[in-house]
């Protein structure tokens, strides 16, 4: 069993060096609440020096992966496999604490705001202090309405932003991504192209908006 492993070993095994959109992104797929606390405490680290830090954000199949990115760190939790190896349902308080932070905005995919977890017929939603739709987001920075429903291909057009959507091998995907605590590399790039997206562009528009702030000012 995997638990019984060194820390050292799980935080090592646990790490996937990700090409996507060009870049080489170091991720981590956590499936035991050190490595998730462990991952956490690593994005606070890449964030810091950021006043007004943005983390990209996505939840697939009712809570089974919870995805945050930051630069070039991706953090993949294998939530709902966490909260059955651990017999609870209550959002760990590091993780809450990380999703009240008020110096956050989280972006995410749309209908962000109303992503929730199912376990053991409990249904919760994430409480987050910030969090924002990314077509939302960009609408608004762009005065142009018809981004609100906007896909993320779409997105990316609009702000000039190329990342291709990886296809995996077999043409699917598992069903239960809590089933195995292990990934495959393709299985992993699959999962965090939505979160990437979705940092991307939001970093993209608000970079512009900045930027004509200062040429105005």
């Amino acid at each position: 069993m995997s638990e019984r492993l060194p820390l050292p070993w799980l935080l090592q095994m646990s790490i996937y060096n990700v090409k996507i959109g060009g870049e080489n992104v170091i991720t981590r797929v956590a499936d035991r609440e050190a490595t998730m606390s462990h991952g956490i405490s690593e994005l606070r680290h890449d964030m810091k020096a950021d006043p007004n830090p943005i983390v990209g954000i996505d939840v697939v199949n009712s809570g089974d992966l919870l995805l945050f990115y930051v630069k070039k760190r991706c953090l993949i939790i294998q939530y709902n496999r966490i909260l059955g190896l651990n017999d609870k349902y209550q959002v760990p308080s590091f993780l809450a604490s990380f999703l009240q932070d008020k110096n956050i905005t989280f972006v995410g995919p749309r209908h962000i705001n109303n992503k929730s977890f199912t376990w053991s017929g409990v249904y919760q939603k994430f409480d987050f202090k910030t969090v924002v739709d990314v077509g939302y987001l960009s609408a608004q920075i762009r005065k142009k309405p018809r981004l609100l429903n906007s896909t993320l291909e779409e997105l990316m057009l609009e702000v000039e932003v190329e990342i291709m959507r990886p296809i995996i091998g077999n043409g699917s995907l598992r069903h239960k991504w809590e089933s195995s605590a292990v990934l495959s590399e393709e299985e992993v790039k699959v999962a965090m192209y939505e979160v990437y997206s979705c940092y991307q562009i939001a970093t993209k528009v608000i970079e512009v908006m900045q930027t004509g702030a200062t040429a105005r000012g």
